[in-house]
C-alpha cells in the first residue's frame, strides 16, 4: 500500500482561518468523496453487512445491560434476601457490606467499605485487560474469553449458597462487561459507514438500556414464583445470551483497521470484499485504512499502546474520550437509575407504585435513546452533548428545589420530582447518554482507538464506583439525608461539564478519521471545527521527487 501514502501539505496556520488542506492520492480522494456523497439510505444499502455485524456488538451490550441490572435488583427480591441475608424486624436483610460488595464486584472492588480504592475486578479490570487483549488477539478472541468467563460467573451465581460465592460470581460476570464496553464501540466506529457512524455507535447505549428493560420484565415475571426461582431465573436467562453469542461469534469478521495494524493486509482486503458488493471500491477503502493508521505516526500503521495515549500529541484526545464518560456518570445517572425506586419509597410512595413508575421511566429512557440517534446526526456530537448537559443542569436544579419544598411539608412536591426525573431520563438518554459513546470512539486516533477505549472503560468504571459508594451516605435518612437535594450536587457538576465540552469537545460528525486527525494536528479550537473546511488535494511528484 506504499503507493497510497499521503504526506500532509502544510499551510501557514498563522495566516488566520482557512481551509485545512489534506494531501491525498487520487484513489483515496475519490473514495472519500463518494463516502461523503452517500445519503444515509444509500450508505445503509451499500454497507448493510458491516452494519449487521455492528448489531452483533449491540447484542453484547444488551447482555451488558441485563447483567448489570440483574446484579443490582436481586437485593430487592424477597427470596434472595431470605437465602443470603438474615432476619431483621420481621423481614430479611442483606448485610450492608455484602450489598456494597455485590455492586463493587461489577464496578471493581472488594466487599468492604475500606477497600473502595482498590479496584481489582469487574468493569475496571475488564477494561484494562481488553486493551491489551485486543491488541494481541483481536476482538473475536476477546469476546470468546469474555463469554467463557461470563458462563462461569452465571453458574457460580445460580448455584451459590453463600454471599461470598455470589460475590465471586459477580466478579466473573463483571469482567466481561468491561470487555464488551471496550470492544463494541471501537468495532462499530470502524465498521459503520460515515453518514450513519454516529447513530450506529450511539446504538451501544440503546442496547444497554434495552437489556435493562428486558431485565425489569424478567424480574416482574419471576416475581410470581414462591421460591429461589424468583432470582435464579434472572441468572439462568443469561445463558441464553451466551448461547446465541457463541453460535454467531465464529463468523465475526475482524475490522480491517485491526488487520492492517497487525500486518494482515491480505486478510483486510478479503474482509472488505466479502462485506460489500463485487463492484465496491476495495482499493479506495484499503487506502483510507492505511492512511488513517499511518498519517499521524510517520507511516507506522501498527497498533498503538496504552502508554502512547498519554504522549503529548495524543493526550488531549485521550482526555476528551475518557472525560466524556466521567461527565456521563456525573449527570446523576447512578442516582436516578439505581436509586429511583428507593428514593420514591423514602418519599412515601408505596413499593408497588414506585416499581411501576420505575418501569415506566425506564421505557421512556429507551424511547429517549432512540431519539438520540436522530439528535446525534441532526445536531452533531458536540451540540447534542453540550446542550444535553445544559438541559440536565436545569432539570437537576428544579429537582433540588422541589426537594427543599417537600422537606418543608409539601408532599405533593414528590410527584414534581418524579416528573422532572422522567424529563431528566429522556434528556439524558437522548443526549449525553448516547453521545458519549460516539465522542469517545471518534476522537481517538485509529492506531489508538482500542487502547483509548480501554482507558475510557476504566474511567467509566471508576467514576461509577465513586458515585455508587458515595450515594448511600449522601441520601440515606440516617446518614447525609440529602434525599432529592443531591440533585444540586449533580447539577453543579453539569455546569462545569458544559464548560469542558464547549472548550474541548469538537464536532466530529461527517468527518472521516483522516480529517479528524488533520484538524487535531493543526490545533483547530473545538468550537471552530464545524466552521473549518477540509480540502483534499491530489499530490503528484516531479521527477526530482518534490511534491507538486
Amino acid at each position: 500500500m506504499a503507493d497510497n501514502k499521503s504526506p500532509v501539505v502544510e499551510t501557514n496556520e498563522a495566516a488566520g482561518p482557512g481551509p485545512a488542506v489534506v494531501g491525498s492520492s487520487q484513489l483515496l480522494k475519490d473514495f472519500e468523496t463518494r463516502q461523503h456523497s452517500l445519503t444515509r439510505k444509500e450508505a445503509i444499502v451499500e454497507h448493510w453487512k458491516p452494519i449487521a455485524w455492528c448489531l452483533y456488538m449491540f447484542f453484547t451490550c444488551v447482555m451488558y445491560g441485563f447483567d448489570s441490572l440483574a446484579g443490582g435488583v436481586v437485593v430487592g427480591i424477597t427470596e434472595f434476601r431470605k437465602d443470603f441475608g438474615h432476619p431483621f424486624a420481621g423481614d430479611y436483610v442483606i448485610d450492608a457490606n455484602w450489598q456494597l460488595g455485590f455492586q463493587a464486584a461489577t464496578l471493581g472492588g472488594k466487599p468492604k467499605l475500606e477497600d473502595i480504592t482498590e479496584q481489582h475486578a469487574g468493569i475496571v479490570f475488564g477494561g484494562l485487560v481488553s486493551g491489551v487483549g485486543i491488541n494481541k488477539f483481536g476482538r473475536q478472541m476477546c469476546i470468546l474469553g469474555a463469554y467463557i468467563l461470563n458462563t462461569g460467573g452465571i453458574f457460580l451465581q445460580f448455584f451459590s449458597k453463600t454471599p461470598a460465592q455470589f460475590f465471586g460470581g459477580k466478579i466473573l460476570t463483571g469482567i466481561p462487561l468491561g470487555v464488551f464496553a471496550t470492544v463494541a464501540p471501537t468495532y462499530s466506529a470502524e465498521m459503520a459507514p460515515l453518514s450513519v457512524r454516529g447513530a450506529v455507535t450511539a446504538g451501544m447505549n440503546f442496547a444497554i438500556v434495552l437489556g435493562q428493560l428486558i431485565g425489569f420484565g424478567v424480574q416482574r415475571q419471576s416475581s410470581f414464583y414462591n421460591d429461589s426461582r424468583q432470582y435464579k431465573v434472572l441468572f439462568a436467562t443469561q445463558w441464553g445470551y451466551v448461547a446465541i453469542g457463541l453460535l454467531i461469534l465464529p463468523f465475526l469478521p475482524e475490522s480491517p483497521y485491526w488487520l492492517m495494524a497487525h500486518g494482515k493486509a491480505k486478510k483486510a482486503r478479503e474482509n472488505i470484499a466479502k462485506l460489500h458488493r463485487p463492484d465496491y471500491d476495495v482499493d479506495g477503502h484499503m487506502a483510507q485504512v492505511h492512511d488513517a493508521l499511518a498519517r499521524m505516526n510517520a507511516d507506522d500503521e501498527s497498533q498503538g499502546s496504552v502508554l502512547e495515549c498519554f504522549e503529548r500529541k495524543n493526550i488531549k484526545r485521550t482526555v476528551v474520550s475518557a472525560f466524556i464518560f466521567f461527565i456521563q456518570n456525573s449527570t446523576g445517572s447512578v442516582w436516578v437509575i439505581g436509586y429511583m425506586s428507593y428514593f420514591m419509597q423514602l418519599g412515601g410512595m408505596s413499593a408497588a407504585k414506585s416499581f411501576d413508575t420505575t418501569v415506566g421511566i425506564s421505557g421512556l429512557m429507551t424511547v429517549g435513546n432512540m431519539c438520540g440517534w436522530y439528535f446525534i446526526e441532526r445536531f452533531g456530537r458536540r451540540g447534542t452533548a453540550l446542550w444535553g448537559t445544559g438541559f440536565l443542569a436545569c432539570a437537576l436544579l428544579l429537582i433540588g428545589i422541589l426537594a427543599v419544598v417537600q422537606e418543608k411539608g409539601n408532599q405533593g412536591a414528590l410527584w414534581g420530582q418524579v416528573a422532572f426525573m422522567a424529563i431528566w431520563a429522556f434528556i439524558y438518554q437522548g443526549t449525553i447518554g448516547s453521545a458519549a459513546w460516539v465522542i469517545s470512539s471518534e476522537n481517538a486516533t485509529s492506531r489508538l482507538r482500542s487502547p483509548t477505549q480501554s482507558l475510557v472503560t476504566i474511567t467509566s468504571g471508576l467514576s461509577s464506583c465513586i458515585w455508587s459508594f458515595a450515594l448511600p451516605y449522601a441520601i440515606n435518612p440516617d446518614q447525609g439525608n440529602l434525599g432529592g437535594k443531591i440533585a444540586f450536587v449533580f447539577g453543579a457538576v453539569m455546569v462545569f461539564s458544559f464548560v469542558f465540552i464547549w472548550l474541548l469537545v469538537p464536532e466530529t460528525g461527517g468527518r472521516t478519521f483522516i480529517e479528524i486527525d488533520e484538524l487535531y494536528k493543526r490545533g483547530v479550537p473545538a468550537w471552530k471545527w464545524s466552521q473549518t473546511e477540509v480540502v483534499t488535494v491530489v499530490e503528484t511528484k516531479k521527477e526530482n521527487g518534490e511534491l507538486r
